[in-house]
């Protein structure tokens, strides 16, 4: 939270720079300061919940310049601020949820701008285009840079066409729960696949990686060359193979699909891919997401950097078909 906060306060400082370059910037001081409250909801929003659709770069340009607008034209047309202000927010909100980009900070915006004009503060279109336009678009592209950064994707982007059935779906629940404003389909998705997975790992019962896994998994040395690796393809039903020192340090696991890009001078170091792996103590919850997510369909357990066994896709299915019929005896 201390990192969103300093992070915010440099994109404030970004946009008033680059404000001051601009015909009907900034301004003057009091600008500046009527201005963060906005500007660092914007900024809080788009660093810390970067999937709601309250944060996502169309939301947060439009909603914002339309807020401005709204400020400005009802204070020309208004001879009375207080009216003037709350009319403002009100044709913002509306703006906002016509063009389908509701932005809180938009509605600040409205009020903000007003108290500015009354203020004597010049809010023309220019200061709502090299101000707040311009401002708008800096926080979504640090937003975007920021999150990428952190793992996190930014804007949000639709599915691929395998997933727009069930991301319609995800859609329509959230529509008809009438929540679409304040959570994200990709939430709702990563919300129900934990509670699907804790679910499982409680019917289940406590199982930990050391009670799943297959011991003494075959593995290869770095230095094993290619003609070596698809030996051991050829010669075991594996999909992936564990690469170890001589000591049993884990290096990676080399994954069938690699073979197919591999050159003949290349090692078992050089084709091998850097993987997650588990604790032998950790149990269901934390196991599943790696072996149902993906192509790999093999998790190494290590202890202490050395590879103890690896758990597969059959491991777990094994687990399944054991549970079910000890359900029905």
């Amino acid at each position: 939270m201390g990192l969103a906060i300093l992070l915010c306060d440099l994109c404030l400082w970004m946009i008033r720079h680059l404000a001051s370059f601009l015909p009907g910037g900034m301004g003057s001081p009091l600008t500046e300061i009527i201005l963060v409250s906005p500007f660092a909801a914007t900024a809080f929003l788009n660093l810390t919940v970067p999937n709601s659709p309250l944060a996502q770069p169309w939301s947060v340009v439009v909603a914002n310049t339309l807020g401005t607008a709204a400020g400005v034209l009802c204070f020309a047309l208004l001879p009375f601020p207080i009216l003037a202000a709350a009319l403002s927010v009100a044709l913002a909100v509306l703006a906002m949820a016509w063009l389908r980009a509701l932005h809180p900070p938009g509605a600040a915006m409205a009020l903000n701008t007003v108290l500015l004009s009354q203020g004597g503060a010049d809010t023309g279109p220019a200061f709502v285009i090299a101000t707040v336009t311009a401002g708008s678009v800096v926080l979504a592209i640090f937003g975007a840079l920021f999150n990428s950064l952190t793992g996190r994707r930014y804007p949000f982007r639709q599915p691929q066409e395998a997933l727009a059935r069930e991301a319609a779906c995800l859609a329509d629940i959230l529509e008809r729960l009438r929540l679409s404003a304040t959570i994200g389909v990709a939430d709702l998705s990563r919300l129900i696949v934990v509670a699907e997975t804790e679910a499982t790992a409680h019917h289940l019962g406590h199982q930990a990686a050391a009670s799943m896994k297959t011991k003494k998994p075959f593995a290869l040395p770095p230095e094993a060359d290619l003609e070596v690796v698809r030996a051991a393809f050829r010669d075991h039903p594996f999909r992936a193979i564990p690469v170890t020192k001589a000591d049993g340090s884990f290096c990676g696991l080399i994954l069938q699909n690699a073979m197919l890009d591999a050159e003949g001078d290349a090692t078992a170091a050089k084709v091998m891919d850097k993987v997650p792996t588990l604790a032998p103590e950790a149990e269901l919850p934390a196991i599943m997401p790696l072996l149902t997510q993906g192509n790999c369909r093999v998790v190494p357990v290590v202890d202490q950097d050395r590879l103890v066994g690896v758990i597969t896709w059959s491991d777990l299915i094994r687990l399944l078909s054991r549970s079910l019929r000890e359900g029905q005896n």
